[in-house]
């Protein structure tokens, strides 16, 4: 219900000058609260994010199933041992940071999925180390880290960051780039609170009490 400045009449709701005087009427318009669309339905977003952890499981088996000389492998054992001993030093710091900044550039449109195969790749070799040291199939030695939710856990993690990624061109190209930021924005913090419970769970399995 309003009134009219001047004379004070009762105004009709939709009143832009008074019926009585003549006046005309300002109205204050309050803004409707900023909507968030989604570039992409729930169900495309959920079938890209799938097909995406699926290619980062296959990325780490080819390089896990890749030849590797043993002059190599005697390399990146020595590099694991040393990160090992950082680990059982420094603590969780070193694993969320380092998985961390992994992720943040996995979320770089076009940049941020390459960087993860070339990440995802170099694990595998880890595996193809271990494999040809210990005479083990690298493949089962792979799958075998499943046991812990942390691989779980940086698996879901790098799959959200590269999917995002991929959403973010898309979104640029249907001119909703500053929707889709806000929806990345949460998914870094998302990734963050994963990455960090995965760390302290490895970090426990690798300095146990």
């Amino acid at each position: 219900m309003s009134y009219c400045p001047r004379c004070g009449i009762k105004l009709p709701e939709d009143a832009r000058f008074c019926p009585n005087c003549g006046a005309s009427i300002y109205r204050i318009v309050k803004p409707r609260a900023a909507e968030i669309h989604l570039t992409g339905s729930l169900k495309s977003r959920a079938l890209i994010f799938l097909a995406v952890y699926i290619l980062c499981i296959s990325i780490t088996l080819i390089g896990a199933s890749a030849r590797i000389e043993r002059r190599e492998a005697d390399e990146i054992m020595k590099e694991m041992n040393k990160l090992e001993n950082t680990i059982k030093s420094a603590g969780v710091q070193i694993i969320f940071g380092n998985n961390f900044i992994h992720a943040l550039i996995m979320f770089i449109p076009a940049v941020g999925p390459c960087w993860g195969a070339y990440i995802l790749y170099n694990t595998g070799r880890v595996f193809a180390a271990y494999s040809l040291i210990y005479n083990v199939d690298p493949t089962v030695l792979f799958l075998t880290i499943f046991i812990h939710p942390f691989a779980w856990m940086e698996y879901l993690a790098y799959t959200l960051a590269m999917s995002e990624s991929l959403w973010v061109v898309y979104a640029a190209l249907k001119r909703n780039f500053k929707n889709e930021i806000i929806i990345a924005s949460v998914i870094i913090a998302i990734c963050s609170v994963i990455l960090l419970l995965a760390a302290l769970i490895e970090t426990a399995l690798i300095t146990p009490i």
